[in-house]
């Protein structure tokens, strides 16, 4: 596979995000990698997993992910503009994140030093799914 693809054979997301790409995504508010793995197959490009109006918890959305695969990329919605809950979702190894109630320009600066390495930013390095759990890269 080219190093400019995924896993489902696309090319990374963001690409086709920053490039402007018609991509078809769908909401994913209920704790079931059974339903998460139907819309996988269905062929959306993305899946918008919702912890601010679910009953989702970051566990339950790294469960959707894992059982997507990497078939489809996956953004979850934060419940607030919050550096713990945005370190957890970024942890589970998704695609990106949704942080609402972005109200103003430091809101916006807000999320963006939750979610970036130093220098940039103020997110801490874990071992979680992310981060291949510590282990060394393959490539």
């Amino acid at each position: 596979m080219a190093a400019d693809s995924n896993r489902n054979g696309k090319e990374p997301f963001r690409t086709r995000l920053k490039r402007g790409d018609l991509l078809a995504g769908t909401l994913v508010s209920l704790p079931s990698p059974e339903i998460a793995e139907i819309l996988a197959e269905a062929g959306f490009d993305w899946l918008f997993v919702d912890l601010e109006h679910s009953t989702l918890d970051v566990r339950s959305a790294q469960t959707v992910l894992q059982a997507v695969g990497g078939r489809v990329d996956c953004l979850l919605r934060v419940p607030l503009n919050d550096e713990i809950w945005i370190k957890k979702a970024l942890d589970t190894g998704a695609a990106g994140i949704i942080v609402p109630q972005v109200n103003s320009a430091d809101d916006a600066r807000r999320a963006v030093r939750y979610s970036k390495y130093p220098p940039q930013g103020a997110r801490s390095a874990g071992m979680a799914r992310a981060h291949g759990y510590g282990a060394l890269s393959q490539d």
